[in-house]
């Protein structure tokens, strides 16, 4: 955990938008480090350029949309900025509020043997909440459920089992994610995105490497 911060964002130039089949175990380290991606908003040719670009841009910079980015992409999708906006400008709160409610309740996942355990892996964790957190965000913006990089998200997976990451204990952290951002959000429209983009991003990460 904690690889998605500050990583080159390769996937897309990769893929070119197409959804190839890539063997990433017996790829090296390094480049698997370099195309592991979550975001594939902007290679998906039914959004807009403008909307593609922009993403693009804050994806590759690892950062929020600024406030005329997400005017303009809710312009283009319809969306009422005020959901994104508020994911936007709670996102540490957010991260924080999971954080301390699941370190009160499981106490056990930050102790010798938890999931999250030691405290350089707990850290990890919620770095890449944040960084999962800020691409739900864009797909708000977008009202897109689907929003992953499916290459991207191949080599994240493999990257996470090379790394030992323990999934479980990044489930757990993200249904707390999840539960707090549906807080004061009253339109069951609403909800019900915020719901879908975490639950495809949940069956993203735990997909089987080996599929029957």
């Amino acid at each position: 955990m904690g690889l998605l911060p500050g990583t080159p964002r390769l996937a897309d130039r990769h893929t070119g938008g197409q959804r190839q089949p890539l063997n990433f175990q017996n790829i090296d380290f390094k480049t698997l480090v370099q195309t592991a991606q979550v975001q594939g908003l902007s290679i998906n040719q039914d959004l807009p350029q403008a909307t593609r670009n922009i993403l693009e841009r804050a994806d590759q910079a690892q950062r929020q949309l600024t406030t005329d980015e997400l005017a303009t992409i809710c312009q283009l999708s319809g969306m009422d900025d005020s959901l994104p906006g508020s994911l936007i400008h709670r996102s540490d709160q957010l991260v924080n509020q999971a954080r301390g409610h699941l370190l009160e309740t499981q106490p056990h996942l930050v102790q010798p043997g938890g999931a999250l355990y030691p405290q350089d892996r707990a850290d990890a964790c919620w770095r890449d909440c944040w960084n999962f957190l800020r691409v739900i965000s864009y797909a708000v913006a977008c009202d897109q459920s689907c929003f992953t990089n499916p290459s991207g998200m191949a080599a994240l997976r493999e990257l996470y089992r090379r790394m030992n990451v323990p999934i479980e204990g990044m489930n757990i952290a993200l249904g707390q994610l999840k539960e707090k951002a549906l807080e004061g959000v009253s339109r069951s429209n609403d909800r019900q995105l915020i719901r879908d983009c975490f639950q495809h991003l949940h069956a993203e990460l735990n997909k089987s490497a080996v599929k029957s």
